[in-house]
């Protein structure tokens, strides 16, 4: 597995440095960004590689738990939609009610684009994610995050419903 975290780590770090110069515009409400609006944000800018603390395996998080509160995502867009904002405040909930639990937020990206962009894409779906759910009161020391861009399709196939379903982020409990 540190092998795949090194793979992934290297090909983000290579594929952000060829794509300096690409830029992503951002809305200005806080809940992510989106090509549509807003200022201008550096693809490689805030991006963080895998926030995985040493030694915790995102394999082995319980991704079945939360299964319900999945966040989906338009189209090159990381902004949480406020049809997705309930689910984010129901993990919230759970969060206070379990304070002893620790979340891997997984952001995923459908299969259009290149391995660095989506990588990319999906650590920022994460992050939106982790900070929509700081803004709820989440304890931030309970939240890791990980990009898997396309790697790991929720549905397979070339289409809008499988791109839809893939575009999201999820929520590992880490046992």
């Amino acid at each position: 597995m540190k092998k795949y975290l090194y793979l992934i780590a290297a090909t983000l770090t290579l594929g952000l440095a060829a794509c300096s110069n690409s830029h992503k515009k951002i809305d200005g409400d806080g809940t992510g960004g989106t090509a549509g609006d807003g200022g201008t944000l550096p693809l490689d800018s805030n991006v963080a590689m895998n926030r995985l603390p040493d030694g915790v395996n995102p394999d082995s998080a319980d991704y079945s738990v939360l299964q319900a509160y999945i966040v989906h995502f338009d189209f090159d867009s990381f902004t949480i939609k406020a049809s997705e904002r309930p689910k984010l405040e129901a993990v919230a909930k759970w969060l206070s009610e379990n304070p002893n639990a620790k979340l891997v937020i997984a952001g995923h990206t459908d299969s259009r684009g290149t391995i660095q962009y989506n990588v990319a894409l999906g650590e920022r779906r994460a992050i939106a994610t982790r900070d929509y759910l700081l803004g709820l009161g989440a304890n931030s020391a309970a939240l890791t995050t990980i990009s898997y861009g396309k790697e790991r399709p929720a549905q397979q196939g070339e289409n809008e419903s499988a791109w839809a379903a893939n575009r999201r982020a999820e929520f590992g409990v880490i046992r």
